[in-house]
C-alpha cells in the first residue's frame, strides 16, 4: 500500500506546488512578455524616428543657403520681437506710414514692451504672440500695407483693426496681428 500512496503522495504535492510556486511565476513572465512586446514597438518607432531625422537633415543640408533663410523666416524656431516689429516697420516706411506704440501681448494678456525679448518654456502650447502698434493713414495707403505685410515672408494673422478719425481725411488705425514660430 505505501507503495501505492507515495507515487500519488509525490504527484498531488508535484501538482500543489506547481500551483503555489510555479503559476505566479509563469503569470510574471507573460507580464514580461507583454512589456517586451511594447518595448520592441517603441524601439521599432525610435529607429524610424530617427531614420526620418537623418532624412530631413540631409535634405536640410542639401537645400540652397538662401532657401533655408526664407524658410526661417516664414516659420521660425524662436520669437524675435524686435526684429518682427522692424520688419514692420520697414514696411510701413515703403508706405509712407510710421509705426506707433508697438506692443506685445503678454502671457497673462498684458502688453509687454517692445523690445522684450519672449523665450519660450518647455512643456507650453504658446506658439504665437499678438503684436498690436497704431499707424495714421488714408484707407487707401493702409491698405497698400496690409498688402504689403500680407506678401511678407513672415507668417501673420491680422486679428484685429479699428480706427478713429481726424480733421485731415487721415484715420489712425490700431492694428493687432497674431505671429507664429515652431517650437
Amino acid at each position: 500500500m505505501i507503495r501505492f500512496l507515495t507515487p500519488l503522495l509525490i504527484l498531488g504535492l508535484a501538482a500543489v506546488s506547481f500551483f503555489y510556486f510555479t503559476t505566479p511565476v509563469l503569470k510574471e513572465i507573460d507580464g514580461l512578455k507583454v512589456d517586451r512586446a511594447k518595448y520592441t514597438a517603441a524601439l521599432a518607432n525610435a529607429t524610424k524616428l530617427d531614420d526620418r531625422q537623418r532624412q530631413l537633415q540631409d535634405i536640410k543640408i542639401n537645400m540652397d543657403p538662401n532657401d533655408l533663410a526664407d524658410l526661417e523666416q516664414l516659420l521660425p524656431n524662436n520669437i524675435d520681437n524686435v526684429r518682427l516689429i522692424i520688419d514692420i516697420n520697414t514696411i510701413a516706411k515703403k508706405n509712407g506710414l510710421v509705426v506707433k506704440n508697438p506692443s506685445i501681448a503678454g502671457e497673462a494678456g498684458g502688453e509687454k514692451p517692445a523690445g522684450t525679448e519672449q523665450k519660450m518654456v518647455a512643456g507650453t502650447n504658446k506658439n504665437s504672440v499678438v503684436i498690436s502698434f497704431s499707424v495714421s493713414a488714408s484707407y487707401e495707403i493702409l491698405k497698400r500695407f496690409l498688402d504689403d505685410l500680407s506678401r511678407s515672408l513672415r507668417i501673420v494673422d491680422i486679428e484685429s483693426v479699428s480706427f478713429s478719425g481726424n480733421d485731415k481725411n487721415l484715420y489712425d488705425y490700431k492694428i493687432s496681428l497674431r505671429t507664429y514660430w515652431l517650437k
